[in-house]
């Protein structure tokens, strides 16, 4: 198996794998609730209603909440103009290119504002480090979406889903977890009934789909765009569903006439179950030794799933 250190992208998609499984587990009353979803999110404070840069709609007009980038902190920008003068730069050179003046007052700046949130003796200061924006209003983009949320309650479940995703895609409520959104739409849908067993993964349609959504294009055409890639996930996971009911038939073929205490069939349970079995993760989930693991692979003959390592030692097989 491979050892080198994971990219980026692998630990991201790990935590979001770990992010579902949880969600999975809890009811979905339970993780859309309001209390539990602040602090996932770690929203403390109640929103101000009085705030006049608070997000008052979803639609993809102009009067919509503002791109983070066109955000400017007012606050932050007038203490800066006010340090600006008390920076000490008596041991500058008089003859100094005038050029790399505002260089330097940018990089004095900065130096005074590392040295402000570089306090590791207090909360605030270790909450500082991160790299956040202050004028972020994440408690009152969270309260607006969560109101559409209570909204489509008397909505057909998949509008409802897609009016939740809709809205997460353009409040962005959280400044860190933004494809948490697609867990909680998804979790809307199982809410409902129409994912009963599992939680659908309605990113798949987004991708295998022509449809990008944009904040640009109108309310009407996000919401179609979004329930074409509902489908389009549903259809992917029916046939992701069809092929592993089609492998695990051929697999129990080889169980039949078997005695009653062997193993073959919860080994087949294990290959559907499981994206990747090796000899050792059989062995311990079916509290055998490897040998055994090792003899009812060889038992399964041509139906056994495609090995995916391509190795004679720490092999793994999976189906694909």
């Amino acid at each position: 198996m491979d050892v080198r250190s994971p990219t980026r992208e692998i630990a991201r998609a790990a935590a979001m794998l770990d992010e579902r499984r949880r969600l999975a587990r809890r009811e979905p009353a339970e993780v859309l609730s309001e209390s539990a979803l602040r602090l996932r999110l770690c929203i403390e404070e109640s929103p101000d209603p009085d705030r006049p840069d608070r997000a008052t709609t979803v639609s993809g007009t102009a009067k919509g909440v503002t791109a983070p980038w066109d955000r400017i902190d007012r606050d932050d920008d007038e203490q800066d103009q006010a340090g600006e003068d008390d920076l000490d730069l008596e041991n500058e050179d008089d003859d100094a290119d005038p050029a790399f003046a505002n260089i330097d007052a940018l990089l004095a700046r900065t130096r005074k504002k590392l040295d402000a949130w570089n306090d590791l003796s207090s909360d605030a200061g270790r909450k500082n480090l991160a790299l956040r924006d202050p004028a972020y209003d994440a408690a009152g983009r969270f309260a607006r979406w969560h109101q559409i949320l209570e909204e489509g309650k008397g909505l057909p479940a998949a509008l409802a889903a897609a009016l939740a995703l809709d809205a997460w895609l353009w409040l962005e409520p959280s400044e860190r977890a933004g494809e948490l959104g697609f867990a909680l739409a998804a979790t809307v849908l199982r809410q409902r009934g129409l994912a009963a067993a599992h939680l659908p993964v309605a990113g798949v349609g987004l991708r295998r789909g022509k449809f990008r959504w944009s904040p640009h294009q109108a309310l009407s055409l996000r919401i179609a765009g979004l329930l074409g890639a509902f489908a389009e996930a549903a259809a992917f996971g029916q046939g992701d569903l069809d092929r592993l009911t089609l492998a695990r038939t051929v697999m129990l073929r080889r169980c039949e006439g078997r005695r009653g205490n062997s193993k073959l069939a919860e080994l087949v349970d294990l290959f559907v179950a499981s994206p990747l079995v090796t000899v050792q993760l059989a062995a311990a989930r079916l509290n055998v030794t490897p040998q055994a693991v090792e003899a009812m692979l060889k038992e399964l003959g041509g139906s056994l799933p495609r090995e995916l390592t391509g190795r004679k030692r720490y092999r793994a097989w999976g189906i694909v």
